[in-house]
């Protein structure tokens, strides 16, 4: 196939583009050339910001091709959509967007579907995205997707993306801290462990029967260019694993495989939110009760398209080694405005358990 990525070069964009040369196809690479600009040398490069309209048409317009499909993981506002369908008309098979599951007005069903209803959004107070607007902005890019891409289009809503070079950190905190579990393990076996502070012990929050769902971003690229192949209309919830999962096998999984030594030290939901603890930024991927709904979406559509999720805990073991030669690494300028910090510190997680045991 032919492929132009809008996007390509930072984390599902990254894994969408490898993916895509490794199959042999041919790829085009639109982005701002900011993030990660020497990656792929064998694609072609189209440098230009999307939000300046003139420099996207120049970038567009400077090559004469066609692609079988164009998958546009960086549109935010409609009229980024708008803009995109305007230039690429019929030089465009399929037009696939990477929306959000965060399009849906509440998670109050057992299992949210495509059908669901989405967050209204008045596109004319929106704009910037925040967390109020970002939710209602991805479904007015949608309904922009449809309007400018009709059957030629697919619209596909992730979940929580995790694994290596994921910009967020959420998921690669938990494999850094059961990583930092398993040195302290190690400790404690010589002896050498700091009292004040024991990183083996792992503060596991609220119901190990809790649902947790995630994708891997190379498995979510890996369905999307399938779906580019097969042409596939419509919209379709993307998340994972293939079988159901709770907080109890996550952890467990984590555990086995990257600290079989640490220990799980289960705090209670109510305590936690008394604490003041906040769910999926200072614990991530935690989600209480009343929220959880968040974590049981509906992805019988696209399992039966072809999505295969690999396993947990290899996610879990190559997030950790990315995550370490990371470490290794310069400090670079970020190419990127920072993001907010996620993740306990050492020394709440530690006070927090420490109040638990002491109630």
């Amino acid at each position: 196939m032919n492929l132009l990525i809008l996007g390509g070069t930072r984390f599902l964009g990254r894994h969408l583009a490898q993916l895509a040369l490794e199959a042999g196809h041919q790829v085009t690479l639109l982005h701002r050339g900011r993030s990660n600009a020497l990656l792929f040398p064998q694609a072609e490069h189209l440098i230009a910001d999307r939000d300046q309209p003139s420099a996207l048409a120049a970038a567009l317009h400077s090559v004469d091709t066609s692609w079988d499909a164009a998958i546009d993981t960086s549109a935010y506002f409609p009229r980024q959509v708008r803009q995109v369908a305007e230039l690429l008309g019929d030089r465009v098979g399929q037009y696939q967007l990477v929306s959000s599951i965060s399009v849906y007005a509440g998670f109050d069903t057992l299992a949210t579907d495509e059908n669901a209803p989405r967050v209204a959004l008045n596109e004319a107070d929106a704009t910037t995205i925040t967390g109020a607007t970002y939710g209602g902005l991805k479904a007015l890019c949608e309904d922009a997707t449809f309007e400018g891409f009709g059957e030629r289009c697919l619209v596909a809503r992730p979940g929580l993306l995790v694994g290596p070079h994921d910009p967020t950190g959420r998921f690669t905190w938990w494999a850094e801290r059961f990583a930092r579990a398993d040195a302290d393990a190690e400790a404690d076996a010589g002896a050498d462990a700091d009292a004040d502070a024991d990183d083996a012990e792992v503060l596991a929050p609220g119901d190990p029967l809790g649902p947790v769902q995630c994708i891997d971003a190379r498995d979510a690229a890996a369905w999307l260019l399938h779906q580019a192949d097969a042409c596939t209309g419509g919209a379709c919830n993307l998340t994972g694993p293939e079988l159901p999962l709770t907080m109890g096998e996550f952890l467990a999984t984590a555990q086995r495989t990257l600290a079989p030594a640490s220990r799980l030290c289960w705090v209670d939901e109510a305590f936690l939110l008394q604490q003041g603890v906040a769910p999926w930024s200072e614990l991530p991927v935690w989600l209480p009760a009343a929220s959880s709904g968040m974590h049981r979406i509906d992805i019988s559509r696209a399992l039966a398209t072809g999505l295969q999720c690999r396993p947990l805990a290899q996610t879990f073991a190559d997030t950790a080694a990315w995550a370490a030669r990371q470490g290794d690494q310069p400090t670079l300028p970020p190419a990127t405005p920072p993001r907010p910090p996620v993740g306990l510190s050492r020394e709440r997680e530690a006070a927090l358990r420490a109040a638990w045991l002491a109630r």
